[in-house]
């Protein structure tokens, strides 16, 4: 019997190994294949775009496909928390060299990123005419809070598999999206304006 549903397995669309599997390939026709940037600037700028395009996707997907939800929620506020600390990393390693801030690589901390970054700015003498500086502050101590090591939504358990409790059972996907759009469009502002600080910079 288990041979039987095996071999029907094999005979429906399921896709099962095959032999010569090989999942890293090349396209002969070079429009067909993605390309993983050599230089290490341009590769962490389409990351930190690309966790939240990803995100973006995933939640326009679970919007209108309303099952898929809850196997897609993890892997949003995963994205989401990447292209924070993502966006936090590459201000700080951009721009802190003009201002004695060095760029901070060996942690998942967001709260200590957000101190770097906030001082960064206090450094550069920046203005924040729309008070967007302590609403974003409270989006990144947000995620912070419930992921504090970029770890909660990777695992259901921690290093030593204790279940890690969960900060929010419900959550509406479009507010989350709509709120990270925001951020963003501060970082993108944020990355203009100290551009322009730091090229007129002696």
């Amino acid at each position: 019997m288990k041979r039987y549903r095996f071999e029907e397995i094999l005979k429906s669309k399921f896709r099962w190994p095959t032999a010569g599997d090989v999942p890293f390939v090349v396209a002969a026709d070079p429009d067909a294949n993605a390309n993983i940037a050599q230089d290490e600037f341009t590769r962490l700028v389409l990351m930190t775009d690309g966790y939240k395009k990803a995100a973006d996707l995933m939640v326009e997907h679970a919007t209108s496909a309303p099952a898929e939800r809850d196997y897609l929620v993890c892997p949003i506020i995963f994205n989401y928390r990447q292209f924070i600390e993502l966006s936090l990393k590459y201000v700080i390693a951009t721009y802190g060299h003009t201002v004695g801030i060095d760029p901070i690589w060996k942690t998942h901390d967001l709260a200590r990123l957000w101190q770097s970054f906030a001082e960064l700015l206090q450094r550069y003498g920046t203005s924040d005419p729309d008070i967007a500086d302590p609403i974003v502050s409270e989006v990144v101590a947000e995620f912070a809070k419930i992921d504090p090591g970029s770890y909660s939504y990777r695992y259901p358990v921690d290093t030593n598999g204790q279940p890690i409790p969960i900060a929010y059972a419900d959550l509406h996907l479009p507010t989350l999206a709509d709120v990270i759009n925001g951020v963003a469009g501060y970082f993108s502002g944020t990355d203009g304006y100290l551009s322009d600080l730091q090229g007129a910079a002696p």
